[in-house]
């Protein structure tokens, strides 16, 4: 009879139809926390023990109920989330045909923000290029070569400040002609970006300066170099380090990217909360100036819907419009019309 099987029998075949998507850790703990909140509220409802609910009893007054009592406090993002992953579930359960339709429907969510990418103008981002390559600023700064390795690979690539921090040594192609940097994206989605061998000569200065700012990390490993700074380092070294040594974190990267801002006079121009990922919205919107279409966009920035990307479009698109309403002709046209001969005869 439909509607009969446990609800805990149902997220486990509902996790196992997903296996294949090889969800993240992070992903699958997320869903599990989003099943679990709304069932809790559920079952002290009906006042009946979890493990006795069967999908029947998650009517739609009942998830109403639930995800009414469970939002009270919570971020929007939060609620659309765990909206997002009930109707998921239940679409798992019509498929199987556990249910005839889902409830998901008629219960209420958030409306999801409407939010264009903010770029930096080409002007604020030839700042930061001169801060990072200016002779002068970089003597006052206490690693130059860091601040310009990061905040320039950031820029030219759009990834992510996780992306950022994960790249490894041996994710850095360096074949003449098809240079390119690996990384690892939501999912577990790797994706490989093609750079250009100008920052690669960046890449190459800040690893010299590393290797004399920690002399004793690649001679301890025996190894030898003739002159190339990669060879000083193993394929797994982090390519990015802190002023420790240690792989870079998420703390030390956003401190570096502010101070750069900072430096450069164009903090006040980033969105607010936007460190790492102003310069991925800037590099995405220079790549769509420049005749970049959805489907590349969405490969260069891992986007999984082409949705998504579609905001950068929408993003220049604004621009465009805002550009051309500064015509001259549009304040001609508002202004009063002089009266011509045949006006002044009548």
């Amino acid at each position: 009879m439909k509607g009969n099987l446990l609800v805990h029998d149902a997220i486990d075949g509902w996790f196992l139809a997903r296996a294949p998507r090889k969800d993240s850790p992070h992903t699958r703990a997320a869903y599990t926390r989003d099943l679990g909140a709304i069932i809790a509220v559920a079952s002290a409802h009906l006042g009946r023990p979890v493990d006795d609910l069967r999908i029947g009893d998650l009517t739609l007054s009942v998830l109403r109920h639930a995800f009414g009592t469970w939002s009270e406090g919570r971020a929007a993002a939060s609620i659309r989330r765990a909206h997002s992953t009930w109707s998921g579930f239940f679409e798992y359960l019509v498929s199987e045909e556990h249910l005839d339709g889902s409830p998901m429907p008629g219960v209420g969510k958030p409306r999801s923000p409407q939010r264009l990418p903010k770029p930096f103008a080409e002007d604020d981002a030839a700042r930061i290029v001169r801060t990072l390559t200016d002779a002068a600023v970089r003597r006052r700064q206490p690693w130059p070569e860091l601040d310009a390795a990061v905040v320039l690979t950031a820029m030219v690539t759009g990834v992510r400040s996780a992306e950022l921090l994960a790249v490894d040594i041996g994710d850095v192609t360096r074949t003449s002609g098809n240079e390119r940097i690996k990384v690892l994206g939501k999912g577990d989605a790797e994706r490989s970006i093609p750079v250009e061998p100008v920052l690669l000569d960046f890449l190459d200065s800040y690893l010299d300066s590393r290797r004399a700012r920690f002399p004793g990390t690649a001679r301890q490993r025996g190894v030898t170099s003739d002159g190339d700074p990669w060879a000083w380092w193993r394929p797994h070294d982090p390519l990015f380090v802190d002023r420790t040594g240690q792989r870079m974190r998420t703390g030390a990267l956003q401190y570096l990217v502010e101070l750069v801002y900072r430096d450069a006079g164009v903090n006040a121009a980033r969105a607010r909360g936007a460190l790492v990922h102003a310069l991925r919205h800037t590099a995405a919107t220079r790549l769509v100036e420049r005749g970049g279409t959805a489907v590349e966009l969405m490969d260069f920035l891992g986007h999984r819907s082409l949705a998504t990307s579609q905001g950068y479009l929408a993003s220049t698109a604004a621009g465009v419009r805002a550009a051309a309403a500064r015509s001259p002709v549009y304040g001609l046209l508002s202004a009063p019309v002089p009266a011509s001969d045949d006006d002044a005869r009548d």
